[in-house]
């Protein structure tokens, strides 16, 4: 692997196309810091090999922080961007209770976790009975229906319940407040990874809908999308 160059003086994303780089990149629009950007253009295979120059695994978001470490993993990233530069405390309550930190942490891991996982699932089985020869396809579609409506969609359905749920009151964020946090950014592109494929209407989740069109209303999602080459997570279609 080769060794990252820095700027000692600002952030560098490494940006994949069509990833969860997006909501990287919408959160350093929020802080409104200098920042540098490597962009990547996603293929329909394998993520583009040049990840590897700045980490073994190959993936994104990748942030190289200004003393030369490389950070992976969407909410770690964000941990670390919020704490480090949001000064004035816009996006995160650095004296958050035990309970709120519990229940932010519950929500992230709602995206990265369970989500994450079940929405993989679906796509993996999705692009193996598309791209199979034509004379399995028949079993593989079946395999992927008969585990989708037994196990992974009622799964799915059941983190959007619990979203929806997360934002009664009038919450316009899920940690409550004037502006979004670690938790809307991880969700907006789970969120997005279940409705772009059309995995899930969101029809049945007013709330999750309103919050989502909040978040692409804020003028630093608008800014991230020009920069983020494309934004599109309906894998399916382009399989």
């Amino acid at each position: 692997m080769a060794t990252p160059t820095h700027d000692t003086e600002k952030p560098t994303l490494i940006h994949l196309q069509n990833s969860s780089s997006q909501p990287v990149l919408w959160a350093l629009e929020e802080l409104s810091i200098p920042y540098a950007i490597i962009p990547h253009l996603r293929g329909i295979g394998a993520a583009p090999p040049e990840l590897k120059n700045t980490h073994p695994q190959g993936k994104a978001p990748q942030l190289i922080t200004t003393d030369g470490h490389v950070l992976t993993q969407l909410s770690a990233i964000l941990l670390y961007l919020l704490r480090k530069y949001d000064t004035k405390h816009q996006f995160h309550n650095p004296e958050q209770s035990v309970d709120d930190a519990a229940r932010e942490e519950y929500l992230v891991c709602l995206g990265v976790c369970d989500m994450a996982g079940k929405l993989g699932s679906k796509f993996m089985l999705d692009g193996v009975a598309r791209m199979a020869p034509w004379f399995v396809r028949p079993i593989l579609s079946k395999v992927r229906s008969t585990l989708g409506s037994m196990v992974l969609d009622p799964d799915v359905a059941g983190v959007m319940g619990v979203l929806e749920s997360e934002l009664k009151d009038g919450r316009e964020w899920f940690m409550g407040g004037d502006a979004p946090g670690r938790a809307d950014f991880v969700l907006k592109f789970f969120v997005d990874l279940a409705v772009m494929p059309k995995y899930v209407k969101l029809d049945g989740y007013p709330r999750v809908r309103e919050w989502r069109g909040r978040c692409e209303g804020r003028e630093a999602w608008k800014r991230g999308l020009e920069k983020g080459n494309g934004y599109d997570l309906d894998f399916p279609a382009k399989w």
